[in-house]
């Protein structure tokens, strides 16, 4: 996930919901690491072939929409959820902006989470 992320999370009001999972947090201004989280700033393609090497199973990309376009721009989304929220936001990250990149997903499923839309496609 992006810093932005990671710390709205931290800003819950309860517990961090990610203990179960190894937790990479990209960031330009934090490196090391704390109890939850290791902060990367190597380029995201390096770090996915690195993590693919360990043992495991899926990698789940969480947030924002700068960290999602370098994901999809380098082509390592193969599987993707979208939560459609009934809120219009003036203003944030698009997820798609100004890329040449073309990749075509299937939709598989869509279910309602009491008021949001959850579509989830898998790469063709």
């Amino acid at each position: 996930m992006g810093k932005g992320t990671y710390d709205v999370i931290r800003g819950f009001d309860r517990n961090y919901p990610y203990c179960d999972f190894k937790n990479y947090v990209f960031s330009k201004s934090v490196s090391g690491s704390d109890e939850y989280a290791s902060f990367i700033v190597e380029d995201v393609k390096i770090l996915i072939k690195n993590i693919k090497q360990k043992p495991g199973k899926d990698i789940w990309l969480i947030g924002g929409g700068n960290l999602a376009r370098k994901f999809f721009k380098e082509n390592l989304i193969v599987e993707f959820q979208l939560a459609i929220a009934p809120i219009i936001f003036g203003k944030g990250i698009s997820l798609y902006i100004g890329d040449d990149s073309t990749v075509n997903f299937k939709l598989t499923k869509v279910q309602k989470l009491g008021q949001l839309a959850m579509l989830h496609y898998i790469k063709k």
